[in-house]
């Protein structure tokens, strides 16, 4: 079955300079288009070949424009280098997908409708193959990335400015990943202090091997400084 290019690998991401960032983030967008799903409509943003290696980008939780936004930059790297990645708006989705009421139950259910739109498996496969993807999540998207990442459809996970709850449920979530786990912290995040989160995530892995990528500054928020995979 298609894997992902060592090449491209997205877990091999790092940090560019702020500036490059802010330049990719004017980039001319694709348009929202409309999902259809079994709870109804969903807006989502797809960026790069449908036949790429799939990518899901998962936003934060509040209900604000530049929330919405905040993977574009990565997104726009990543179709550059030929990824097929799907930008989900679930604040523009029923009640029971938006943030603070989809649970990892539904977003593993709904998995498989996002999949459809990728076409690295060829159509006669479709039927019982799912294309392999990575998910990246920020902020509450990370724990939704986490649940998600239980499938075993997903070869990577990335964590960004993650809020995975207390150590317990951070032990929860991480011992169901299937795949390889990236967790992206900002020093300077205002939300999450950066030390104690560390050695949460850390503690909670069980000698888990975890791909670290710090940042100094930024916030909490997707930061400038992913390299193109």
């Amino acid at each position: 079955f298609p894997t992902f290019p060592k090449k491209m690998a997205p877990w091999r991401l790092t940090w560019l300079p702020s500036l490059i960032w802010l330049a990719m983030a004017n980039e001319e967008l694709p348009p929202w288009e409309t999902l259809e799903t079994e709870h109804g409509p969903m807006k989502i943003r797809e960026f790069g070949p449908a036949e790429g290696p799939l990518m899901v980008l998962i936003h934060g939780m509040k209900d604000e424009e530049f929330i919405r936004n905040e993977w574009n930059p990565v997104a726009l790297k990543l179709a550059a280098a030929s990824f097929h990645v799907i930008v989900p708006d679930f604040h523009s989705a029923p009640l029971a997908l938006r943030p603070g009421r989809l649970s990892g139950e539904v977003l593993r259910e709904l998995f498989p409708t996002l999949c459809s739109r990728n076409h690295m498996i060829p159509s006669r496969y479709k039927s019982v193959v799912r294309p392999k993807a990575v998910v990246m999540g920020k902020s509450w998207g990370a724990r939704m990335a986490a649940e998600v990442a239980a499938l075993d459809d997903i070869v990577a996970v990335g964590l960004v400015a993650p809020s995975l709850g207390d150590q317990d449920q951070v032990h929860a979530l991480l011992s169901k990943i299937q795949g390889r786990v990236i967790v992206g912290l900002v020093e300077d995040d205002e939300v999450l202090d950066f030390t104690s989160t560390r050695e949460k995530i850390k503690a909670a892995s069980d000698g888990r091997e975890l791909l670290w990528i710090n940042a100094k500054k930024g916030g909490h928020r997707v930061v400038g400084e992913f390299v193109q995979p």
